[in-house]
């Protein structure tokens, strides 16, 4: 089991603050600028810092469907 699919089950299943980064999240992110990275545990650390604790068990969630609708790999206007 990877990083991400661990931060997954801590956080759908067990409702703990937790940031699972995907290639979406790691593309939104620093497309957007809001968490930038060269890696997806640098974009992770960032984003756990800044996204406020209320949020963090639905945010991965929202910058996964972002990254799917809006801001695509080939898109690069985000």
């Amino acid at each position: 089991m990877g990083r991400k699919t661990a931060n997954v089950v801590l956080n759908t299943t067990f409702d703990e603050p937790a940031m699972a980064v995907d290639a979406h999240n790691f593309r939104v992110s620093n497309r957007t600028g809001i968490a930038w990275g060269k890696n997806v545990l640098e974009v992770e650390k960032r984003l756990m810092r800044l996204v406020p604790d209320e949020f963090l068990v639905d945010a991965h969630h929202w910058l996964i469907l972002r990254g799917r609708c809006v801001c695509q790999a080939r898109n690069p206007e985000c």
